[in-house]
């Protein structure tokens, strides 16, 4: 290998790296913004039905609640699970938790920078706003008591037939991974609903805060290997077609099979809460 092939591979290098960048601030926004619309659709046509899953084991990436927040101005569809990839379409709820509305402390996690940065000023509310989640059970009301971070004493013990929901996101750091956990502690207003029994009670690793999706290496290295078959069909058509027909053909394929590759890689590289 020459110089003149190092050259080009670091600048190929250079190109995909200010690439994934520029998915994570510009493009993962609105693949997030998309993913709410059909998930709004989905969560409306089944609060209609009173067919939303309130218990039991919920398959991943199933809305389960829209979470709204008056003071931030703020309505999110909120998806089953909290991986990466459950993330990257919406904030998530704990599975090992109640949902909410529910007796217990329910938690949901929230993205704070990447895909849409839903939760991103949640450590701007202050005591007494209001969160309201609407469930396939009815609409509750929650008010917050406090923000705190990693190392601040946890709320006190509920009280029986009590709730608590409990939003989780990050805060400071930069694209390599956040500095620190913040969470936002809020008491249900009112009576709960009765939670159905059949809960998970195990969490996997790549669901708790600020770790990655290890499960999508395998996709990301399936969408490598795409791109660069994309690429070398690419190189092959240029010399049989034409420059501007294989242009033509080639670059949608190209830039789909890219887009494919950052996705997978935010998930399994970057922490679910970045």
């Amino acid at each position: 290998m020459n110089v003149r092939h190092v050259s080009q591979a670091l600048v190929i290098l250079a190109v995909l790296a200010v690439g994934f960048v520029g998915y994570l601030l510009v493009l993962s926004p609105i693949q997030q913004d998309r993913s709410q619309t059909v998930l709004y659709a989905q969560a409306r046509q089944q609060l209609a039905e009173t067919s939303m899953p309130t218990g039991g084991v919920i398959t991943a990436g199933k809305p389960v609640a829209l979470l709204e927040i008056p003071g931030l101005k703020m309505t999110q569809v909120v998806v089953e699970g909290t991986t990466g990839t459950e993330l990257a379409e919406a904030p998530g709820h704990r599975r090992t938790t109640p949902l909410p509305g529910q007796p217990g402390t329910s938690v949901l996690m929230g993205r704070a920078a990447t895909f849409g940065g839903p939760f991103k000023e949640i450590s701007k509310l202050q005591e007494g706003d209001e969160v309201t989640a609407t469930t396939g059970q009815g609409r509750f009301t929650y008010r917050v008591d406090r923000v705190r971070r990693d190392g601040d004493p946890t709320p006190p013990v509920l009280p029986k037939g009590g709730g608590r929901l409990i939003l989780v996101s990050a805060e400071g750091g930069d694209l390599t991974g956040p500095d620190r956990t913040v969470f936002v502690d809020s008491t249900l207003v009112g009576d709960s609903a009765l939670a159905p029994a059949g809960r998970p009670r195990t969490q996997l690793p790549e669901e708790a805060p600020l770790k990655s999706d290890r499960g999508a290496l395998v996709e990301l290295v399936l969408w490598l290997q795409a791109l660069v078959l994309a690429a070398g069909l690419v190189a092959w058509a240029r010399l049989r077609w034409g420059r501007w027909e294989t242009w033509l053909v080639g670059l949608p394929v190209v830039v789909a099979a890219t887009w494919q590759v950052y996705q997978a890689a935010a998930v399994a590289l970057l922490p679910n809460l970045l």
